[in-house]
């Protein structure tokens, strides 16, 4: 199986920080996030498809060909225009096998990725108290994906989509979704498809995003913890 992670963002949230490297290699714990992502993906993972931007060189440079026994391959998104767009440059490197998409600057936990793997579309969900800076899903009485609404002022829920899915090529058939600041959105490009087959939720135990230098502490004592107390 594959996973598509997409590290192309500059991070100006974080700046200083990302002024000579892209987020994904903002040191947390003595070492760059993406490295803890790549760490923690599901064994049934044997090739991971990049997709670089900002400063994509340092991340090429820094990881190399491959990360353990992942084999590493490098897509560039040249402009940035959204997650949408990020996974349509990874289209020529996809089979027709199921295959995960996350992101690389934020710190998820194992079993919750372990949790995605299988044939049927999947959205990891969790449940936040700031719902309207993030997408929320909506879902039926069988955990089943209705659609997902980016960032609301009054949200109808507080289960938030936290950037992890486990898709199939199909995906690909569905117009892009663009947003008004003119990117392309793979989130309300899920949300869509949603509405013509069967995608369910998986709700997570953890997640931290990192958009924000103050979100660096937290981030730090999250990775001391063990695993089974690494929850939030």
């Amino acid at each position: 199986m594959k996973a598509v992670i997409l590290v192309a963002g500059e991070g100006k949230r974080l700046r200083p920080l990302t002024d000579h490297i892209p987020k994904a290699m903002v040191r947390v714990g003595g070492k760059p996030i993406i490295e803890y992502t790549l760490g923690i993906l599901p064994p049934q993972i044997s090739e991971v498809i990049l997709v670089v931007g900002y400063r994509r060189k340092v991340i090429r440079q820094h990881l190399g060909s491959s990360f353990g026994r992942l084999k590493l391959t490098y897509v560039k998104q040249l402009e940035p225009k959204g997650t949408g767009d990020a996974l349509l440059r990874a289209r020529p490197f996809l089979d027709d096998q199921p295959f995960m998409v996350l992101y690389g600057d934020d710190l998820y936990h194992p079993e919750d990725l372990a949790a995605c793997i299988g044939e049927k579309p999947k959205v990891l969900v969790k449940e936040s108290k700031n719902p309207e800076r993030f997408g929320v899903c909506l879902i039926d009485d069988h955990d089943k994906l209705v659609e997902i609404l980016e960032k609301r002022p009054n949200p109808p829920t507080n289960l938030v989509n936290i950037g992890v899915y486990l898709l199939t090529k199909d995906i690909l058939e569905v117009p892009l979704a663009q947003i008004p600041n003119g990117e392309y959105n793979l989130a309300e490009q899920i949300g869509v498809m949603a509405k013509e087959r069967n995608i369910f939720i998986e709700r997570s135990r953890f997640w931290h995003p990192i958009g924000y230098p103050r979100d660096l502490e937290p981030a730090e004592k999250f990775l001391a913890l063990p695993l089974e107390l690494r929850l939030n």
